[in-house]
């Protein structure tokens, strides 16, 4: 699927355990992990990345599956961990060419089912729902799922045993001593766990440079409760992640206690509404109010819960700053971030505000108030966990380089004796010394509306070069003696104006130069024409706009 590299590629040998990331280490995102036994394999979670402004008008991002197809006969299943897209999220798009059955919790089996339906393929899916504490058998692996705590209900680490040894892979996760919903952690069943003599954890490294305490969910939503109650008379417009259940309960509790209801704008918002009381959730919260009737409802009375808190320009609340949605935002309204700013989406959260800011609008974030605390694991949790399994192996994932080596460094000041840094595609092999023995190869895919192509194709190059460059189109009419008829015309929409003089220019230079041509060139070589047509055209605009514009050429003999 992905422009061939010259790689030394190998084999996974067939004896022995070994892990191999398809995606999530180097990044924040995709993950996408499978672990080998004895030429038997697993896969755990199956998501997504988020392409920001790098990649002009792709939605998402995804692991290439190539490797996994090719070993896909041999897959037991695919385990999730949670409902998150950049873990669940790629699910439908692979299932096709790996056709193994998949094991969800009930929240995220909900939250799949739409995918699959959106797919066609629902139905066809074997899904298999378990609940924390279960073991499921798929030999030669037996696996634990263990109940933790993230920004996403029933949210579990898995404890992987094989004949070798035991895997603890932990997904996202946090200490959450009073969550919104779902149970804290059993930390006494958390410490019982060094029984299984732990060979190695695979462990989340997103926020190893977070020092302190995390406060928990529900001193958010007291947060919550509290700043409400300071605009009361003031219309209030809040955001926050989607797949946030526990943040969305929050939110919906703080208001109602201030005499508002919710009303939810966004599509991704009213999935998860349906799939969390599918699935038990939201239990006590009043029924969310569409914006139909939000809009005949007195507007303090209402809290407009929208997506879009990480910048996304189709979203409800970028709608909304542009005042292009039925809210319509007006000086003295509140515009609440109850969320975090994920690294890339800077100035796409930065310019949403600042619309809100010029129109007069109050703009809190977490700068201002306890409107947001993460769903990930700052260092004292991960010291706690360490000292809880005592692996031999720390293997960090689920982050950055900076983030990888840091949690080395930490599993290391934990005791731990052996910790290793790979890369997306790198063959681990864990029974025995840990060793890694090669790479597989690996990628990155781009979701483009309703097709999935590669991250290096041709049309995403030349669509970043249309962008920063400009494009421009010419029409070249040849007679039979290879003379230009009439006048060249030209198309540059967005970058050039039909009226501007440059117009003029090119055609100038276009039959300047064709008149340079050879006879024969211009009678029968049309290849020949096109590169000289877009040689003088990029020529005019070099010298009359200082860019390289993205030349195609249509050529008529007539």
């Amino acid at each position: 699927m992905v422009e061939e590299v010259k790689t030394d590629y190998i084999d996974v040998p067939e004896q022995g355990l070994f892990f191999v990331p398809l995606g999530g280490v180097g990044e924040i995102g995709m993950n996408f992990y499978l672990y080998a036994c004895d030429d038997q394999w697993l896969a755990v979670d199956c998501g997504v990345g988020f392409a920001g402004d790098r990649f002009p008008g792709i939605d998402m991002l995804m692991p290439d599956p190539s490797f996994a197809e090719k070993i896909a006969p041999k897959l037991k299943g695919m385990v999730i961990t949670h409902a998150h897209e950049d873990h669940i999220g790629a699910v439908a798009a692979f299932w096709p060419v790996l056709r193994c059955p998949v094991y969800v919790s009930t929240f995220a089996a909900e939250m799949l089912e739409t995918r699959l339906d959106e797919a066609g393929l629902l139905g066809r899916v074997d899904v298999n729902v378990f609940e924390s504490g279960d073991l499921l058998e798929l030999k030669p692996f037996e696996i634990e799922t263990v109940a933790m705590n993230h920004s996403i209900p029933e949210a579990c680490s898995l404890l992987i045993k094989t004949r070798y040894g035991s895997v603890f892979h932990t997904g996202d996760w946090r200490f959450d001593e009073d969550p919104v919903v779902g149970r804290p952690v059993d930390l006494k069943a958390m410490k019982e766990l060094k029984s299984e003599k732990i060979m190695a954890l695979i462990g989340d490294s997103t926020n190893v440079f977070v020092e302190g305490d995390i406060p928990s969910e529900t001193a958010v939503k007291d947060s919550l409760t509290e700043l409400f109650a300071g605009y009361k008379g003031k219309r209030l417009i809040v955001t926050c992640f989607a797949s946030n259940v526990g943040r969305i309960e929050s939110i919906a509790e703080a208001a109602e206690k201030n005499g508002r209801t919710v009303c939810l704008l966004g599509r991704s918002l009213w999935r998860v509404e349906g799939a969390g009381r599918a699935a038990g959730y939201f239990r006590g919260i009043n029924v969310f109010l569409t914006e139909e009737e939000a809009l005949e409802c007195e507007q303090d009375k209402v809290l407009y819960l929208c997506t879009g808190c990480q910048g996304e320009p189709r979203a409800a609340l970028a709608n909304i700053s542009y005042g292009t949605g039925a809210v319509k935002p007006v000086k003295g309204d509140v515009v609440v971030f109850s969320s975090r700013v994920i690294p890339g989406n800077e100035q796409a959260i930065a310019n949403i505000q600042n619309r809100f800011i010029a129109k007069g609008i109050e703009v809190v974030t977490v700068k201002d108030a306890l409107v947001h605390v993460s769903g990930h694991c700052g260092r004292k949790d991960m010291e706690k966990l360490y000292g809880f399994l005592k692996p031999e192996i720390a293997v960090p994932v689920h982050g950055e380089a900076a983030h990888l080596f840091e949690h080395a460094d930490l599993a290391k000041a934990c005791g731990v004796e052996k910790t290793v840094i790979l890369k997306d595609g790198d063959v681990l092999r864990l029974d025995g010394s840990p060793e890694i023995v090669g790479e597989v190869k690996t990628g990155v895919l781009a979701r483009d509306r309703k097709q999935i192509i590669p991250l290096n194709a041709g049309i995403l190059k030349q669509r970043r070069r249309m962008i920063d460059d400009g494009t421009v189109v010419a029409t070249v009419v040849l007679d039979k003696k290879g003379g230009v008829v009439g006048t060249v015309q030209f198309s540059a929409v967005g970058f050039i104006e039909a009226d501007s003089p440059v117009m003029e220019q090119m055609d100038e230079a276009v039959k300047q130069a064709l008149s340079e041509l050879s006879l024969p060139d211009l009678k029968e070589n049309d290849q020949a024409v096109f590169d000289t047509v877009k040689s003088a055209v990029r020529h005019v605009v070099v010298e009359t706009h200082g860019r390289r514009p993205l030349v195609d050429v249509h050529l008529v003999r007539v």
